[in-house]
């Protein structure tokens, strides 16, 4: 069941997106929007939270909430952009970015156990795991390859079919578990023989690699993720805001 407060984010999130509220706007005061979707002033204020941390507005003092969400064209804003902020598939951002013409391929699953190694190192020794390769087709052309080691339990069950749909539908929709936090390191580095043996990456020298590290809602780790992508498929997108907690030196 949706909580209440992800569903308003969803409303005012799609209202700001459509122009409803536009860009330098304000939006409907916490009464107003208490009163128009009948909830307790602090669920308002959750999905107002959870819209200034995504960036789409940003609470001024004596104005109120300003939307500052512009709706860029024709910018790698507005395409082929994962959102750092954000627990999205593959599958996901494609839907929200808009790009129909893409197919993911499976090339190996298989179990195995987490050893001594120091990629499996945050898995507690011995833990079973399903490791899974794949690749993301674009328009026809492999631009970018995954490696993921899942914990087992929590994808007990899944069919290559599964994974080549999307590992985290079936992790949220089959097995009913949550994916709360995720921890993401992005870097470049020279692409490998394995990146040009699998990947239509030409002539290009260095490829976009992101490791991730997701943690179920009890804090569990239950992936460790290696994707290596064609930069051109790749756009770095994070709103920060400042705390006003910081150390003084």
């Amino acid at each position: 069941m949706q909580a209440a407060y992800d569903a308003i984010y969803l409303q005012l999130r799609s209202l700001i997106e459509n122009g409803t509220y536009p860009y330098r706007s304000l939006l409907p005061s916490e009464s107003v929007l208490v009163s128009q979707y009948g909830c307790a002033h602090n669920t308002v204020r959750k999905s107002l939270s959870m819209l200034a941390a995504d960036g789409y507005v940003q609470p001024v003092h004596g104005k109120g909430v300003r939307v500052i969400y512009f709706p860029e064209t024709n910018s790698p804003l507005q395409s082929q952009c994962f959102l750092s902020t954000e627990i999205e598939s593959f599958r996901e951002a494609m839907q929200r970015i808009g790009i129909g013409n893409t197919t993911t391929k499976v090339l190996t699953m298989q179990e195995c156990v987490a050893d001594d190694s120091p990629l499996l190192a945050p898995y507690a020794k011995g833990t079973p795991l399903v490791n899974v390769e794949r690749i993301r087709i674009y328009e026809g052309q492999a631009l970018s390859r995954e490696s993921n080691f899942l914990r087992a339990d929590i994808v007990e069950g899944m069919t290559k079919a599964d994974a080549e749909y999307s590992v985290y539908h079936y992790i949220r929709s089959v097995r009913g578990e949550k994916l709360v936090t995720c921890k993401r390191c992005i870097a470049i580095e020279p692409a490998t023989d394995r990146d040009r043996e699998l990947l239509d990456i030409d002539d290009t020298s260095h490829v976009v690699v992101i490791h991730s590290r997701a943690f179920d809602g009890d804090g569990l780790l239950c992936e460790l993720c290696e994707t290596r992508q064609h930069p051109k498929v790749f756009t770095f997108c994070q709103t920060a805001i400042h705390s006003r907690i910081h150390s003084q030196k």
